[in-house]
């Protein structure tokens, strides 16, 4: 059993990757196998390419993103790390899930209806947002949950997903944050 972190975040010294550094801290922790996806250090290409010599249909072929195919089929569970900006992910993921969340490899159709591939997977999924939970869930309605949680991960066959939300992140404590990163390192570790 392995655990693959998929992080989007471009600063090292974000409260996001803190995050990392105590999940990776607490996977270690309980002797958990893992690898990490640091899509900005890794200077992951989001662009996707469609034309006469590139189709949606040959993604699945793609030497570019085969690794990260690979290191998702061989994990059991995936943890995606990101914030929220414009409420949803950063561009980055957006460009992952649609270079390597391909057809045939994630999803595929049977007949007009889709199929998850993904089903024997599981993920958690953290984020921050700078605005608050009741601004998020009264105006927006979760909009940056439902579409990572149901358009994508659902849609590819993974249906035990944990959400950690945290919000108001621009007004939090120094206090306050510590006993998130305290929260998640318990959380990764009893993983």
């Amino acid at each position: 059993m392995s655990t693959l972190i998929i992080y989007a975040h471009p600063n090292k010294k974000s409260f996001n990757h803190a995050i990392l550094e105590n999940v990776m801290k607490g996977l270690k922790d309980a002797n958990r196998q893992f690898d990490v996806i640091d899509l900005y250090t890794e200077k992951f290409d989001p662009i996707l390419v469609i034309d006469e010599e590139h189709k949606r249909r040959d993604l699945i072929n793609d030497p570019y993103t085969a690794e990260y195919r690979n290191k998702i089929e061989e994990a059991d569970k995936l943890i995606l790390i990101y914030p929220i900006w414009w409420f949803g992910v950063p561009a980055i993921l957006k460009g992952f899930f649609d270079r390597v969340f391909v057809s045939g490899f994630a999803f595929k159709y049977d007949g007009k209806l889709p199929q998850g591939l993904l089903k024997n997977k599981s993920a958690w999924v953290i984020y921050t947002l700078d605005s608050p939970s009741f601004y998020i869930d009264w105006l927006r309605r979760n909009a940056e949950w439902t579409v990572v949680r149901d358009s994508i991960l659902k849609f590819c066959g993974i249906k035990k997903i944990k959400r950690t939300r945290l919000t108001s992140l621009k007004y939090s404590t120094n206090e306050k944050r510590q006993q998130w990163l305290q929260k998640i390192y318990q959380m990764a570790k009893n993983i």
